[in-house]
């Protein structure tokens, strides 16, 4: 089993997707909507979109939007929220390696780090490919995730975090021979202890410039986040712009 078909559940969404992170998405919305151009009313597939907190506020712009998730407990979420604001929402079950879709969408946002889950090193190329194909010719891409410099410069191998009514310890170590961040959470509120792990892939620029290449999408420009801030060694955030070649 990999780590993401245990990781992801109902504790590490309520640690992950707090009010405060669904208010700074909410806020995100109108540069995301800059960022990559889009038309009113364009159609958009929400790469790991999680409880929807990227989809339900563009939806609520206007635009037509479809989320895609592995995490079926997320996605209830996800229509319960759209139900609740009136919108129509398209929530699937899916693989992001294997998107059921062809031709369809205006644009496609991966964002919150939600790349690099995979052990296979193809796989990544696969997503990036399956991206390709469900774009319309000239759509546009968005990938946003940690940036891996950053990361190493202000590396910590133990952190302590508070969230509402968790605590969470993470342990972590960077392992430099296959570019993985492999980490522990212990996460503990009241009496009850659970333990999660995962391994993420963490990606140079330089490193995803060349996936976007074999994948057959051209690059726009790379930022330091979704508000089109210049990329440094000081950004915590990249975020890369793509276009169906």
């Amino acid at each position: 089993m990999e780590w993401w078909q245990s990781f992801f559940d109902e504790t590490t969404g309520q640690i992950m997707f707090y009010e405060e992170a669904w208010q700074r998405a909410e806020q995100s919305c109108d540069a995301l909507v800059s960022l990559l151009g889009l038309a009113p009313g364009a159609k958009i597939l929400d790469l790991a979109c999680g409880p929807g907190r990227f989809a339900i506020p563009l939806a609520k712009r206007g635009f037509r939007v479809v989320g895609l998730d592995i995490c079926e407990v997320y996605l209830e979420q996800a229509r319960a929220k759209a139900k609740e604001h009136g919108l129509q929402i398209e929530f699937v079950h899916g693989d992001m390696r294997a998107i059921p879709f062809e031709n369809e969408f205006d644009a496609v946002i991966n964002l919150f780090t939600s790349f690099g889950y995979f052990e296979q090193e193809e796989d990544h190329l696969q997503v990036l490919r399956e991206v390709h194909k469900c774009l319309k010719p000239g759509g546009r891409f968005l990938l946003e995730l940690q940036n891996r410099d950053w990361l190493i410069k202000n590396f910590r191998p133990r952190n302590w975090q508070e969230y509402q009514n968790f605590f969470v310890l993470e342990e972590s170590q960077m392992n430099f021979a296959r570019n993985r961040i492999e980490s522990r959470w212990i996460v503990l509120r009241g009496a009850e202890r659970k333990e999660y792990t995962l391994s993420l892939r963490v990606f140079t620029l330089a490193e995803l410039l060349e996936l976007f290449a074999q994948a057959g999408l051209r690059v726009l420009g790379y930022y330091g986040g979704l508000h089109g801030e210049p990329f440094s060694l000081e950004a915590k955030r990249l975020a890369i712009l793509g276009k169906r070649a």
